[in-house]
């Protein structure tokens, strides 16, 4: 029988897909995705944890956010609807970002540090922390990236893509997947349905016009480096170990993993190694507690 769950509407206008049992994991999706990225992960994860799959704020079915779409802005209105969800001002739990998810995790566990318990970071440039670009770009970097300066200009996006969301995440999908054939029907349907809708996707090039600004704010909370265990994974045809190296820019305790057969999209291309790694991650730091409360 499988994993059962339901969806369910936070503070903020944030919308969760909540299951399992035992503590609390929160996944956060990117761009132009929804929570439905770690579907292929609920059954696996939900064997030990309680998980809570989010929208951010303006994407997928979430409300708009209040405060802007700045990494920090957002990650306050993320972290408010989950502790308010929770229930519970002492509760601490495991934070897993991807792509725009992953941007927005870094400001948040920073920002809170005494209620992550570690932090899994999947496949994103993060604001303030990726490396210097060199223009051209290469035909491969520029299937990549593209998005970040598109997504960016004032306007033009809106003009090139309203009526015409299923072309464009057609052609995003079908070459950010290591397999040809890209995302399955249904994802792809699913994805299709909710940036489709009014103002869903301006509110997706939201976060790309505020990425300067996002980046300036994480260099000014870069002031030491994070003591929360992270984890960075990156598709082994997509980022690769460099989300390791872009988490040794801001944490004290790294440790990574290229995922094979696998591009940008990690909780839909491969979600069993995906979930396996999150598993092992996270059974290591309840040992590692448990080993120091034996000590002292």
């Amino acid at each position: 029988m499988g994993v059962t769950w339901q969806t369910k509407r936070l503070l903020h206008g944030i919308r969760a897909i909540v299951g399992g049992q035992g503590p609390p994991v929160v996944l956060l999706a990117g761009w132009p995705q929804t929570a439905e990225a770690f579907s292929d992960m609920f059954e696996p994860l939900s064997k030990q944890y309680r998980f809570y799959a989010l929208d951010p704020p303006g994407l997928g079915e979430s409300s708009p956010s209040e405060l802007g779409y700045d990494t920090k802005a957002v990650s306050k209105i993320m972290a408010d609807s989950i502790h308010d969800a929770l229930q519970d001002e002492k509760q601490s739990y495991h934070l897993v970002g991807h792509d725009v998810g992953a941007w927005i995790s870094y400001p948040w566990a920073v920002q809170y540090p005494k209620r992550i318990k570690s932090l899994c970071i999947m496949d994103g440039g993060i604001p303030g922390f990726m490396a210097p670009l060199q223009y051209p770009l290469s035909h491969e970097a520029n299937i990549r990236l593209w998005q970040f300066s598109f997504n960016a200009l004032p306007d033009l996006p809106e003009l090139l893509t309203r009526g015409r969301e299923r072309e464009l995440l057609n052609w995003f999908f079908n070459r950010k997947t290591a397999s040809p054939d890209g995302l399955s029907p249904e994802k792809m349907a699913t994805y299709v349905e909710a940036y489709s809708k009014p103002g869903v996707m301006s509110q997706g090039f939201e976060y790309y016009r505020s990425y300067a600004k996002s980046a300036e704010q994480n260099k000014e909370l870069n002031k030491a480096a994070l003591q929360v265990p992270v984890l960075g994974l990156g598709g082994a045809s997509s980022i690769g170990l460099g989300m390791a190296a872009m988490a040794q820019r801001f944490a004290a305790n790294v440790e990574g993993y290229a995922i094979a057969d696998c591009g940008h999209l990690l909780p839909e291309e491969q979600p069993e190694a995906v979930a396996r790694r999150l598993l092992e991650f996270w059974e290591k730091q309840a040992c590692a507690k448990d080993c120091y409360q034996l000590w002292v």
